[in-house]
């Protein structure tokens, strides 16, 4: 069992918050808490045994006082009766905390003694529920943390109100008195400061990036406004901070480190030398393998997030602070208060890996046919990369600004990589190119049939025969059948259906095919849609993608060993 149980952590992270007045009411299930909290000098604590007048007492508490306020009882039931209490506090803008210790989540409609749905008792009278998760190892303790911190930051977020978090303990966890658990522990739980429209706050945070080795990691946008993106350059400028990105960022500055290549090269003992004090992150989804190798330095890595919509996003696991504003709003506000830079050798160290990489010769394959077309898409084109392959391929080669990415990167699935790029040109002027692997292409091509398709469309199939990803992955080759079910080994092509709506058909099979048919592929001069596949083998494919990662690593080696 984990040192910091469910008790302690929700009991420090009340008092962080500002709770200092908690009503209870007698049961079992609630004893490990009552009995320690009511030894807690933090806490003023009041007996009332009906829980429906126990959440009016407390309610008045909040009124009077202007202080959030927490309720606690046993399960069953007893919860069930907060319900009136709570639901004036709703609708008085009262920040209440309501503490419903529950059994079992497994225990749910099993005829198990005081086992109901608490967590859905209050759904709509609350701005927040948090059903808090079993403890049994150190994700729990971070998923538990997380989810106290959403519901006590939802409590005040814009307007008060209640917040509800339900506490399942079992076993050790519901032995009479725990561990005892006193202020020292406090620093152990982790605190989501909540920052909104608050000038002194971005002062002070602005302080804290002096002498700091900080990391921007920006994801996926929509093309930025050009003011914020002058906000986001003299943030890095003044700063000398890195910017981790790629080319679904749609954004370029002096201090951006192509991400891609560089952290395909780092792994979870190398990345530690380049852990940041403070990492800052925004925009939408971004690469998985940033969000690994970070977690694997969490203890010594701050995380601020910047969110529009004040929702937590611990991609990290180790996030302070919420930044509910827009980036424009964030980082002009850290500019006027620049207060010297960061840590500039920690942009050279960035700067130097990203410099270092040399991409190897390749034979036709997957990668050389991302790479060669990346090298012929026009300026102001549109350009969407489906789901796998292709979006991590081109990411690997750094396009042109005024090309407009875009990728379905955030539920992440292959099924609508076809449609959303018909949907994107159809309403643009501009060449439009959709870089889709067969799998992909398949899987959605009755969109390439819709009526109004455009002659600006250019899709560029990567016809492998089946699932390369699945030869990427770790062990694939030791399944026999891999290419079976999985892999989806097939011998099809595009031509037939594309061309039997009207699409011109291109194909290449080796170098010189492409280049012959990428100069008609990106010319403007078609009177209507184009596809272009090409043929390559996915066991290759896979080996190859394997290959290149590892002499990227190889490039990067010296400057590693000569830092760690």
């Amino acid at each position: 069992m984990p040192k910091y149980v469910t008790n302690s952590i929700l009991m420090n992270l009340l008092a962080q918050y500002g709770v200092k007045h908690l009503v209870l009411s007698s049961g079992a299930r609630n004893i490990p808490f009552v009995s320690t909290v009511e030894n807690d000098p933090r806490f003023t604590c009041y007996s009332v045994v009906d829980e429906r007048n126990a959440a009016f007492f407390a309610l008045g508490i909040s009124q009077k006082l202007n202080e959030p306020v927490a309720i606690a009882c046993t399960s069953g039931t007893a919860a069930s009766n907060y319900l009136t209490g709570v639901t004036e506090a709703f609708y008085a803008h009262a920040p209440l905390v309501i503490l419903t210790f529950d059994r079992s989540p497994y225990a749910l409609h099993q005829i198990e003694t005081q086992k109901i749905d608490q967590p859905a008792i209050f759904e709509s009278v609350v701005k927040k529920t948090a059903d808090l998760p079993l403890i049994k190892d150190e994700d729990d303790i971070w998923y538990c943390q997380r989810l106290i911190n959403e519901a006590l930051i939802a409590m005040r977020q814009h307007r008060d109100g209640p917040v509800h978090i339900n506490i399942p303990l079992v076993g050790d966890q519901n032995k009479l008195v725990e561990e005892s658990v006193n202020r020292d522990t406090l620093e152990n739980v982790n605190v989501i400061d909540y920052v909104f429209q608050d000038e002194e706050k971005f002062r002070l945070y602005a302080e804290r990036l002096r002498n700091k080795r900080v990391l921007i990691v920006m994801g996926q946008n929509i093309p930025l406004d050009p003011e914020t993106k002058e906000a986001v350059r003299a943030f890095c400028k003044a700063f000398r901070t890195p910017l981790l990105a790629d080319n679904l960022s749609n954004f370029r500055c002096n201090e951006m480190v192509f991400s891609e290549g560089v952290i395909k090269a780092l792994n979870k003992k190398t990345i530690g030398k380049y852990a940041p004090d403070i990492v800052i992150s925004f925009g939408a989804n971004f690469q998985e393998r940033i969000k690994d190798l970070l977690r694997a330095h969490r203890d010594r890595i701050v995380h601020w997030s910047i969110d529009p919509e004040g929702v937590v996003r611990d991609v990290f696991k180790c996030q302070r602070a919420l930044f509910e504003c827009t980036p424009l709003s964030f980082f002009k506000q850290m500019n006027s208060f620049a207060a010297g830079s960061c840590d500039e050798r920690y942009l050279n160290e960035w700067k130097e890996l990203e410099d270092a990489l040399v991409m190897p010769d390749l034979p036709f394959s997957n990668f050389y046919v991302v790479r060669e077309f990346s090298k012929m898409i026009p300026a102001g084109s549109i350009l969407h990369t489906a789901i796998l392959n292709s979006t991590r391929l081109m990411q690997f080669f750094k396009l042109d600004e005024s090309i407009t990415c875009f990728s379905n990167v955030n539920a992440f699935g292959i099924d609508g990589c076809l449609p959303t790029f018909m949907g994107q040109a159809v309403v643009s002027d501009q060449l439009a190119f959709l870089a889709i692997g067969d799998l992909s292409f398949f899987y959605g091509m009755n969109a390439a049939a819709i009526e109004a398709r455009k002659k600006n469309i250019r899709i560029l199939v990567i016809n492998n025969g089946g699932g390369a990803e699945f030869h990427i992955m770790p062990d694939s080759n030791s399944i026999p059948t891999i290419d079976w079910h999985i892999g989806c080994a097939h011998d099809r092509s595009v031509k037939g259906w594309v061309e039997s709506l009207g699409y011109e058909y291109l194909s290449a099979h080796n170098k010189d095919e492409l280049s012959e048919a990428l100069v008609s592929f990106v010319s403007p001069d078609h009177d209507s849609p184009v596809v272009l596949e090409t043929f390559t083998a996915m066991k290759e494919d896979g080996e190859l993608t394997l290959s290149v990662y590892r002499e990227l690593e190889k490039c990067i080696k010296p400057i590693v060993e000569r830092q760690l």
